[in-house]
């Protein structure tokens, strides 16, 4: 990721940002062999994921509703999370 102009974060080493010169950022959070891309521009979110599948086999599975006991749901109001199945 460092190669791709990543940053580590100082709290957490999983965590990786880069901010791009047009002034948007991309996040990228790794867990065991999971992964989550986010961020306001599309096309530098495909760029970690085409270089990562030229080495490991990957699959999409598309917008996040579920990641390490939190639940993400989406709507027009913006993106709420909760941990309802851990009460």
């Amino acid at each position: 990721m460092i190669s791709l102009g990543y940053k580590h974060s100082q709290g957490d080493h999983t965590l990786f940002i880069k901010h791009s010169p047009n002034g948007k950022l991309t996040i990228l959070l790794v867990y065991v062999d999971d992964m989550i891309i986010v961020g306001d521009d599309e096309e530098e979110k495909l760029t970690p994921k085409k270089k990562l599948a030229t080495h490991f086999e990957m699959k999409d599975l598309g917008r996040l509703k579920y990641f390490l006991g939190i639940e993400v749901a989406h709507s027009k109001k913006g993106i709420f999370i909760s941990q309802r199945k851990c009460l």
